[in-house]
């Protein structure tokens, strides 16, 4: 992704929503893009400035009005396609990287390929990375935890761990990683301080430590025979 990209909030940005996929800024995502009018979305976007606006539905009624233009909630994630594959019949695999917490201001009318498109506001509050050395320090004392080191995604953030990446950015790649909870996530989007979003992150951390710490006290949940217990 450059470097140098911005995006332009004062034009309208496409939505693409889902069921169950929370993306946050930082983190990357893949998407099979097979719908006729998500083809068109995708290549509108790849003809232009690369722009995809994840949303979640609200509520179920996406799930018996599906094709038309079911309520979404007001929260979204400003990707970039880093990365795409366009298949022989028309369909698409992409990367997206999720770069702006932003917020849905209007819904405008779909085009007449039939995607959605709205205006939205970036939500992110703007810190310097010095104001953030207590926090960077913190988590990254979780990160080297020797309970917190047998989990795969912890695993993945200590791998992009680099001095260069800003903190903001590793709590983000954290949250993406290690949880699955799309409602947990949908408030982390949701949360526009990085300093209440670093202070879940730890809570979420050591929860899950203290969780492990007791299941190696409490040894394998077997049977003398071997069976599990649980």
């Amino acid at each position: 992704m450059p470097h140098t990209l911005t995006v332009d909030f004062s034009r309208p940005i496409r939505l693409f929503p889902l069921a169950q996929c929370i993306l946050l800024p930082h983190a990357t995502i893949p998407l099979h893009i097979f719908e006729p009018r998500y083809r068109a979305m995708t290549r509108d976007a790849l003809d232009s400035d690369g722009l995809i606006a994840m949303a979640m539905f609200d509520g179920d009624e996406y799930q018996h009005n599906y094709q038309g233009n079911p309520a979404v909630r007001p929260q979204v994630c400003v990707g970039y396609i880093v990365h795409h594959d366009r298949l022989y019949d028309g369909r698409y695999n992409i990367l997206l990287q999720g770069i702006a917490r932003a917020e849905i201001q209007e819904e405008l009318d779909p085009t007449d390929e039939g995607y959605r498109r709205a205006i939205v506001r970036p939500t992110e509050k703007g810190v310097m990375e010095i104001d953030l050395e207590e926090q960077r320090t913190g988590l990254e004392a979780y990160l080297e935890d020797e309970y917190l080191q047998k989990l795969a995604c912890i695993q993945n953030v200590r791998n992009w761990l680099t001095p260069d990446l800003p903190t903001p950015a590793v709590i983000d790649l954290a949250w993406q990683a290690a949880s699955r909870d799309h409602e947990q996530r949908y408030e982390i989007l949701a949360e526009s301080c990085v300093f209440k979003r670093c202070d879940r992150l730890k809570q979420y951390l050591q929860q899950t430590r203290q969780t492990l710490a007791i299941a190696q006290q409490m040894g394998p949940c077997t049977s003398d025979t071997g069976l599990p217990l649980n």
